[in-house]
C-alpha cells in the first residue's frame, strides 16, 4: 500500500479534486448557457406568434368596421370586445396575451397621431438571438438590436400613412378608407413676414 510522504499524496488528491470540480463547473455552465438560449429561442417563436395575433386582430378590427365608423381600435381592450357590434360579442383576440420576453401584459403601443392603435411591440431591451430568416410578414424585424424593435404593425395602408415634406400625411388612395383612419394633417408652417409666393411660370 502506498504511504503518504510529507503529505504529498494528500496534496495530489486535493489538487485532483479541485480540477474535477472546475471541469464539472465548466460543464454545468455550458449546459446552463445552452438551456438559456434554447428557452430564449422558444420565447422568440412565441413572441412572433403572439405579435402576429395582435397584428391580425388590429387589421380585422378595421376591416370589420361598420359603415360610417371605419377606424382602428383606440386600445387593446377593444380587440377583446368590439362595442361597435350590435350584439357586442365580436372578439378579435381570444385573450390578452402576455409578452413572452417580460411575462407582463404591458405591451408597447404604436399609435397614429389621432390616437388609433395600429400595432404593438415588446418592451424587452434584451438582444434577440434571431436576426434573419424571418417569414415575409416579419421581414422588417431582421437585424434588430432589441426585442423592443420587433414591431407588429398592421400592414393596411391606413396604418402606414406617408409623412410628406410639408409635415402632413398622405391619405391612402383607392382603398375605400375613411378619412378618420388617417391621422389629422398638421398645419403647414406659416410663411415668414414679407414672403410672397412666386407666381407659376407660364408655359411656352
Amino acid at each position: 500500500m502506498y504511504r503518504m510522504q510529507n503529505g504529498k499524496y494528500k496534496g495530489f488528491v486535493y489538487i485532483g479534486l479541485l480540477i474535477g470540480l472546475t471541469v464539472i463547473g465548466i460543464g454545468l455552465s455550458a449546459v446552463s448557457e445552452v438551456w438559456h438560449q434554447s428557452a430564449q429561442r422558444e420565447h422568440e417563436e412565441e413572441l412572433l406568434f403572439i405579435g402576429n395575433q395582435f397584428r391580425q386582430a388590429i387589421t380585422r378590427y378595421y376591416i370589420d368596421s361598420p359603415r360610417g365608423s371605419v377606424r382602428f381600435p383606440m386600445g387593446i381592450q377593444e380587440l377583446l370586445q368590439d362595442d361597435r357590434a350590435p350584439d357586442k360579442s365580436r372578439r378579435y383576440l381570444r385573450k390578452l396575451y402576455s409578452d413572452p420576453m417580460t411575462g407582463k401584459t404591458d405591451w408597447g403601443e404604436i399609435r397614429l397621431p389621432s390616437g388609433q392603435l395600429v400595432g404593438v411591440y415588446s418592451q424587452s431591451t434584451e438582444v434577440p438571438l434571431k436576426s434573419a430568416e424571418f417569414k415575409l410578414r416579419d421581414k422588417t424585424l431582421a437585424d434588430k438590436t432589441s426585442y423592443s424593435e420587433w414591431a407588429f404593425r398592421s400592414a393596411l395602408p391606413a396604418a402606414n400613412p406617408i409623412l410628406l415634406p410639408n409635415g402632413s400625411y398622405s391619405t391612402p388612395a383607392n382603398t375605400g378608407q375613411s378619412p378618420a383612419s388617417v391621422p389629422a394633417q398638421r398645419p403647414a408652417t406659416p410663411a415668414p413676414p414679407g414672403f410672397t409666393q412666386p407666381l407659376p411660370r407660364p408655359r411656352r
